[in-house]
């Protein structure tokens, strides 16, 4: 018999990836014929990390006969076909659901932006910590939006898809800190859903530095944090992490005289100007005005949204997994 990990388990696994940790052997799936949820199988095998009644392990199985009853362990029922590329190989014959797997599972009790939030995750290139927040280090993306499109195709009508397939319309790959997860999806979002109604944006998006500007720049290209094309608009999100000391300072200050002298118009959020709603949403309409976009009056209920949105990104409370 064999464990499949998924839902929130299989979340928990795959953005607590660091850097400098192997990815698993995607495996040659075909059947959940096998997939137990006993507890003394459980017991016996070799997890990644440890479950309990606060935070139960979810594992696969095939049918509701499979299930069984316990506060540490959450049995979820797939009764659909297994599609090529669903689980990666852990211990044993122990198997964890894959990025794009994760994601269609996720979509069964999330909400639309909860979802995209997943999505920006799971396609980012940083981990996260066990608690299910706050950043650890750079690795490279688990999957891609262009992945999950296809994986949605393979399962088309499955439970979830339809939802997923709504979201991912929304995820922006590339983000390389969560802060940056809240401005892209605080731009891409529509009102409804706590957005600000911002033109397209790309993250970490590459940038030619001119031939000229090099000596100054130090490089031939840089990577916008939250770059918007169709203005040439630049948003840098200066943590005290990374933007601390002499050196540091007179990099981003150099970077920045440097793209502005390219028509590349560039703004700066630091955690001062955003640590609170009322902060972010002038700091959005500082946006606005600086690359040209038209701005717009919200209605109580699309600002409601974006109050629950700021809440949710920025809460120490809000976990993941």
């Amino acid at each position: 018999m064999s464990l499949y990990l998924c839902h929130e388990s299989a979340l928990r696994y795959w953005l607590t990836k660091r850097g400098d940790e192997c990815i698993p052997d995607c495996a040659d799936v075909k059947t959940l014929a096998f997939a137990s949820s006993n507890m003394r199988e459980i017991r016996e095998a070799y997890l990644p990390f440890d479950y309990s009644k606060k935070r139960p392990l979810h594992v696969m199985v095939a049918d509701r006969a499979s299930q069984r009853k316990s506060n540490n362990i959450v049995s979820h029922v797939w009764g659909g076909p297994v599609q090529k590329g669903s689980f990666y190989e852990l211990s044993g014959l122990n198997y964890v659901s894959s990025p794009e797997f994760t994601f269609v599972q996720m979509a069964a009790n999330r909400s639309t932006a909860e979802l995209v939030e997943i999505g920006c995750y799971l396609c980012g290139g940083f981990s996260i910590s066990d608690k299910g927040r706050g950043y650890v280090g750079e690795r490279l993306p688990l999957t891609t939006p262009e992945y999950l499109a296809g994986y949605l195709d393979s399962q088309k009508g499955a439970y979830g898809t339809a939802r997923a397939r709504a979201a991912l319309a929304y995820v922006i790959p590339n983000t390389a800190s969560p802060m940056e997860i809240l401005l892209v999806m605080a731009f891409v979002l529509p009102p409804a859903l706590g957005g600000w109604e911002m033109p397209e944006v790309v993250a970490n998006q590459r940038i030619a530095v001119d031939e000229s500007l090099q000596p100054i720049a130090e490089a031939t290209y840089f990577k916008g944090d939250i770059y918007l094309p169709s203005v040439r608009g630049n948003v840098e999100y200066d943590s005290y992490e990374f933007h601390t000391g002499r050196y540091r300072l007179d990099h981003t200050q150099a970077r920045r005289n440097v793209l502005e002298t390219m028509d590349v118009k560039t703004i700066s959020a630091t955690h001062g100007q955003i640590d609170t709603f009322e902060k972010f949403e002038a700091f959005i309409w500082m946006v606005k005005e600086r690359f040209g976009i038209e701005q717009r009056a919200f209605s109580k209920t699309e600002r409601a949204a974006q109050m629950k949105l700021y809440d949710r990104l920025t809460s120490p409370n809000t976990k993941l997994f």
